[in-house]
């Protein structure tokens, strides 16, 4: 189990995207979902130890337009991720 995950959040899928990929370079991360929020809005949802986090959610900030956001929750409990329906244990894509 992950010990924190990441929320990254803009209104373009390009945007997202170009974080994502600044993210998977800086940081030892698993990509676990990306949701439309609302009609404009994506969301993309990471998990990995607090410190590969931090480390992923500033890389994605580097060169971003302010409208990208990144939230940090450590020390998620499993609870959280089953509520959320989070894929924690499992590749990227796969279903259960």
């Amino acid at each position: 189990m992950a010990s924190s995950i990441g929320i990254v959040e803009c209104d373009c899928l390009s945007d997202v995207l170009s974080a994502t990929d600044r993210m998977v370079k800086a940081a030892d991360i698993r990509l676990l979902r990306q949701e439309q929020v609302g009609d404009s809005k994506v969301a993309l949802v990471l998990e990995g130890d607090a410190d590969e986090i931090d480390r992923a959610l500033k890389a994605a900030k580097q060169g971003a337009p302010p409208a990208l956001t990144t939230t940090n929750v450590p020390n998620v409990q499993q609870q959280v991720m089953n509520v959320f329906n989070l894929p924690t244990g499992r590749n990227w894509g796969r279903t259960k």
